[in-house]
């Protein structure tokens, strides 16, 4: 397992989804599949099951398999892809040099700010369902400018409002932030801000995305959230999930570090990858 490498660059980007289908295609999958995170797309259980994680035959590394992952997920962190995450990103192009990984055997080196952070099983794990502000974020990170940040994340509980987020250009002087947030059981996304004393400031982009219509959808399924802070361009994304994109411009903060982050939900993050646009 690799831990994180922090660089400082500046750089730009734009936004791209792919449509959602089975049998091979882009994740997220229905019941019965599983998304391998090495190419993005959906693979039958019984076929990992037989091949086992890394395709060498049947699995002999079960006690690296994070849950609902069947172990796929490390044999791509361990073939590399962590530091370039599979499959075509949602914010456009393959984006720049990595400024930063992580897929936490611990949160050493991390500033938790509010809710019940732990590092469990390869995963940064927040399980307070309260609804006040609670995020995380590398140390070193707060002097980044243009950036790009990808995190697995997956839904473990809370109200069905709640979120899992990815933050950027968190203040160090305090809590303001962008922060990108996806209810996955509405299909609700959306780009918020919060002030420097914690409070929200507003949302700045929001659509919904008709969750119903995809096959076997499933809440709890981890996703690919990505966000982008590119000069004053703010992009929002779900990988894979069709019409799951928001974009604006703002101004308000320049600088600051990328993290993680919930409202009202217990989320499990895992293989954070933070790089150039």
């Amino acid at each position: 397992m690799r831990r994180a490498a922090l660089l400082a660059l500046t750089l730009a980007g734009a936004c791209r989804v792919d449509e959602v289908d089975l049998d091979g295609k882009q994740c997220p999958c229905a019941a019965g599949w599983t998304c391998a995170p090495a190419t993005n797309t959906c693979v039958r259980d019984a076929d990992l099951d037989a091949a086992g994680a890394d395709g060498a035959g049947p699995d002999d590394a079960a006690g690296d398999a994070r849950p609902g992952d069947g172990g796929a997920l490390d044999a791509a962190i361990d073939g590399g892809a962590l530091d370039a995450p599979a499959g075509p990103s949602c914010l456009g192009g393959a984006g720049g040099a990595t400024l930063f990984t992580d897929d936490f055997p611990d949160l050493i080196g991390w500033t938790t700010r509010g809710g019940t952070w732990s590092a469990v099983a390869g995963e940064a794990v927040q399980t307070s369902t309260a609804g006040g502000l609670s995020y995380a974020f590398p140390a070193g990170a707060e002097s980044f400018v243009d950036y790009r940040v990808a995190a697995r994340a997956r839904r473990t509980g809370g109200a069905t409002t709640g979120a899992m987020e990815l933050a950027t250009r968190i203040q160090s002087s305090g809590d303001g932030q962008y922060h990108c947030a996806w209810v996955a059981v509405s299909g609700a996304l959306r780009l918020a801000w919060t002030r420097s004393n914690g409070t929200e400031g507003g949302v700045l982009a929001q659509t919904t995305v008709d969750v119903g219509a995809i096959p076997g959808y499933d809440p709890t399924a981890p996703v690919i959230l990505e966000s982008q802070a590119a000069g004053t361009q703010l992009t929002c994304c779900v990988r894979g999930v069709a019409g799951a994109t928001v974009t604006i411009s703002d101004a308000r903060y320049a600088t600051g570090a990328p993290g993680l982050r919930t409202t009202a939900q217990s989320t499990a993050f895992d293989d954070v990858v933070v790089s150039a646009p």
